[in-house]
């Protein structure tokens, strides 16, 4: 095996890293040629081909749950799925100090781009099958999947309740920058539009069917976004990143997704374009009359301004004030667009509840 001074690394690649990787990849059966760092993972070429090294963070446990989520979807015919390479020792997982490390085959390959509608349909549909094939998985004793399912009205009244802090927050503020007065000015509809969301999440009958998903047992993603999502030179698409995932009503990820797209600027809550967003994940797993009012409540939650919000107030982030008024204003702008949104999704799938989209007060 080359030595850390023959192989050839780029620049991102810090000498404690280097030390780590060589480390690492020791205990594999191949000659290392190349290191690449591409986002949180490395790209390895070796003599026996491209593989992706993917290293955790306190994440021993993450990475267990990853390996048994992929080697059951691939054992189920899955071929979406990147698959493991084992070590020396037929180990799946190398455990060193705070991190843990795994390495797959590498899918050659493009992030998937939120912008084409026909593509993003075709991402929908692959959700959709996704969650299909993990519906009923029992993990194994010694790992541990966490569950969101009994979380989604504390989580929205959380938040919710939070927008009232950051009201207080601000009005303690000895000085206010243009942003810190308009987030201000408009706490109060948001959280209108939050009380709106819980409303329809109540009316759904999600506090009576909560056992009815724990039992059903499907798996989220629950990072379901461009970057986890690979396009390789034949238009096949492969999911990657399975860390996060975790026990949850199949919804999470679609209204995530969904939010996501409709909420950049050259869709403004197109409801045409989350129509056939839905139409094609129901191709692979139809939804219940119940499923379609969550969606909707995860749609309406502010959860882009509450998070703004929590970046600003609580995480100090530090962004300059024109990349977080130019962010401000372009949820204010939406504002219409998603009023509009909300009273064509009521009306087409025939939720019962009075919405008029000219009525500012929510």
């Amino acid at each position: 095996m080359p030595t850390e001074s023959q192989r050839k690394f780029t620049s991102q690649i810090n000498q404690r890293e280097k030390a780590i990787l060589d480390k690492v990849l020791s205990h594999y059966d191949f000659r290392v040629e190349s290191i690449d760092k591409v986002r949180s993972a490395y790209k390895i070429c070796t003599n026996k081909g491209l593989f992706c090294l993917k290293g955790v963070s306190s994440g021993y446990e993450k990475a267990k749950k990853s390996y048994h989520l992929m080697k059951h979807l691939r054992e189920n015919g899955c071929d979406y799925i990147a698959e493991y390479y084992f070590t020396k020792d037929g180990k799946p997982i190398i455990k060193r100090k705070d991190k843990a490390f795994y390495l797959t085959y590498w899918i050659e390959g493009h992030e998937a781009s939120f912008s084409a509608p026909d593509e993003m349909q075709r991402y929908s549909e692959l959700l959709a099958d996704f969650h299909s094939r993990l519906k009923g998985f029992k993990s194994p004793k010694h790992v541990k999947i966490r569950s969101h399912i009994k979380k989604w009205r504390k989580t929205f009244m959380k938040c919710r309740d939070e927008l009232a802090e950051y009201r207080k927050y601000i009005d303690k503020l000895k000085l206010k920058a243009e942003f810190d007065y308009t987030y201000r000015d408009n706490i109060d509809y948001f959280i209108k539009e939050a009380e709106l969301a819980i409303e329809i999440l109540d009316h759904s009958r999600y506090d009576e069917l909560r056992e009815y998903y724990i039992n059903e047992g499907t798996i989220c993603h629950d990072s379901f976004y461009y970057q986890n999502i690979i396009v390789d030179k034949n238009n096949k698409l492969y999911i990657v990143d399975l860390e996060s995932c975790q026990y949850d009503i199949p919804i999470s990820d679609l209204g995530k997704m969904i939010r996501r797209i409709l909420s950049k600027k050259r869709f403004k809550w197109d409801f045409d374009l989350c129509r056939r967003l839905i139409e094609s994940y129901c191709k692979i797993r139809p939804m219940s009359r119940e499923e379609y009012e969550m969606l909707l409540s995860m749609l309406i939650f502010p959860h882009k301004f509450w998070k703004l919000g929590r970046k600003r107030y609580i995480k100090n982030k530090k962004w300059d004030e024109k990349k977080y008024m130019k962010k401000l204003k372009r949820q204010l702008r939406n504002r219409e667009y998603k009023r509009e949104f909300i009273y064509c999704y009521i009306k087409f799938y025939g939720i019962d509840r009075d919405y008029d989209p000219d009525i500012i007060e929510l």
